[in-house]
């Protein structure tokens, strides 16, 4: 079939809600992967503290002494804290730097459909290795490398179901982040649940059956989703020069990603440290039922869909009545909030002394810092999307998701000073980082609004926007 009467095909399709039947099992994959992948990433510290490095177990690890000792590389030996906040910090910043590579996989050699195939084939393997001792350092390699097939691939093929010109795309990408925000609220209260009432190899199994639920769900589709083939190296176009504002707008977009690592680097505390504080010294008792630390998880979700709500209504206020803040000044307040949110959690450990505090210093972190996400997080996008030169936007992409992986790996490295400086100066440190982050915005709000000012017609929007 033609790629034309394939995408006219696809515009006849309405068997999922009005669009393709391939989009409900693409997003049905999504679901079920980021229900493991969330789960993963707020049980990693605890699981790692709290059993897989103890005397005991730790001896089963295969290749562990090995890699603490690159971790330690000669120096002074790690806590079981530490090594945990660095592997936690490699394993979720890695995991952004190669979708990179997975794309480039896909569209000029394997293909989408197959790319995501092996991805998914990865992923199960990697989750079902996760819940064995023996296994865990090779089944985060195996989701590193699942992960960056998986990912880009994922959404492109999602794209690849509607012509330029159709206009349920931007529904389905829709549908893409309800099934991804359904997957990460729904998997703290099972996988979380579990692995602290039952034991963590149940609450490890059940991302595991995750995974393989969505393989299974992409393998059902397969024949819905259309195949591809890998596309040859584009040719360069050449033409006339670009004007010499596009080195100062990259140089802004640069300046940016400096609020992408701060924000990874200190708010991502919340799936490292946070689960390991908040089980030491918040009091988790409801009633008389105590509450699985996990369960924050959910209320991160839930807290930064709302945040996300009542900030674009905010800003719709502020563009009706011409008052519309610049990037610069929406980065500065969602630094602010952030640090408002460490201050939230150091009155707590100030409280909680060497006992504990109440919920309301952990609730207070997510309910400044989760709204933070949309003020830093989306102006970024944005602003990359808008202004990026078209010629090296899918490179300016490439270099968000380096920042992220970059602020994701510091976050595990910060991670390590938790028990030599102690919960509230630890908590304070934070605070102090991304609140030097609202000042430096501050100082280079002018010049970056300047900077990014909207070009010219001629030169209009260069590229659509990411999906994190």
């Amino acid at each position: 079939m033609s790629e034309t009467n394939r995408l006219s095909a696809a515009a006849d399709d309405r068997a999922f809600f009005g669009h393709p039947r391939a989009l409900g099992y693409l997003v049905g994959v999504e679901g079920f992967w980021i229900f493991s992948y969330s789960g993963m990433q707020f049980l990693l510290t605890l699981y790692m503290t709290q059993r897989l490095l103890l005397p005991g177990h730790v001896e089963h690890v295969l290749g562990f002494g090995l890699y603490r000792s690159l971790l330690e590389h000669g120096g002074r030996a790690m806590s079981a804290l530490e090594i945990a906040s660095q592997t936690y910090g490699l394993a979720t910043g890695l995991i952004y730097v190669l979708p990179m590579f997975g794309g480039i996989i896909a569209d000029r050699w394997l293909g989408r459909r197959r790319t995501l195939t092996v991805g998914l084939v990865f992923l199960v393997a990697s989750f079902a290795l996760l819940a064995t001792e023996a296994g865990f350092l090779i089944a985060i390699g195996l989701m590193i490398v699942g992960v960056g097939l998986v990912k880009l691939t994922l959404i492109n093929q999602i794209g690849d179901l509607y012509a330029p010109n159709d206009g349920r795309r931007t529904q389905a990408f829709a549908y893409y982040l309800i099934a991804a925000n359904v997957g990460s609220l729904i998997t703290p209260l099972v996988s979380g649940t579990l692995a602290e009432r039952v034991g963590y190899r149940y609450g490890l199994a059940s991302l595991a059956v995750s995974m393989a639920l969505g393989l299974l769900v992409y393998l059902a589709g397969r024949r819905a989703i259309p195949a591809d083939r890998p596309q040859p190296k584009a040719v360069v176009e050449t033409g006339p020069s670009r004007p010499r504002w596009g080195a100062r707008v990259v140089v802004a977009l640069l300046l940016l990603l400096v609020a992408e690592v701060l924000t990874y680097a200190t708010y991502n505390q919340a799936f490292n440290i946070f689960p390991v504080w908040a089980k030491a010294h918040v009091d988790l008792n409801i009633f008389g039922f105590e509450m699985p630390v996990t369960w924050f998880s959910t209320l991160d979700g839930l807290l930064t869909i709302a945040g996300a709500l009542v900030t674009v209504r905010f800003w719709a206020w502020q563009r009706r009545r011409g008052r519309e803040m610049n990037d610069a000044s929406r980065i500065v307040v969602g630094c602010l909030l952030t640090a408002v949110g460490f201050l939230s959690l150091a009155l707590g450990a100030v409280a909680s002394g060497a006992g504990k505090t109440s919920m309301a210093p952990a609730v207070g972190f997510f309910l400044f810092a989760d709204p933070a996400i949309t003020w830093v997080d989306t102006v970024i996008i944005a602003a990359i999307s808008r202004a990026a030169p078209r010629s090296i936007a899918s490179i300016i992409l490439g270099v968000y998701y380096l920042a992220i992986a970059v602020g994701s790996i510091a976050d595990g490295w910060l991670g390590g000073f938790y028990e030599t400086l102690g919960p509230t100066a630890f908590w304070l440190t934070h605070a102090a980082i991304i609140g030097s982050g609202a000042a430096f915005f501050f100082v280079l709000q002018p010049w970056l609004t300047k900077a990014l000012a909207p070009a010219s017609e001629t030169e209009g929007p260069h590229a659509e926007p990411a999906l994190a």
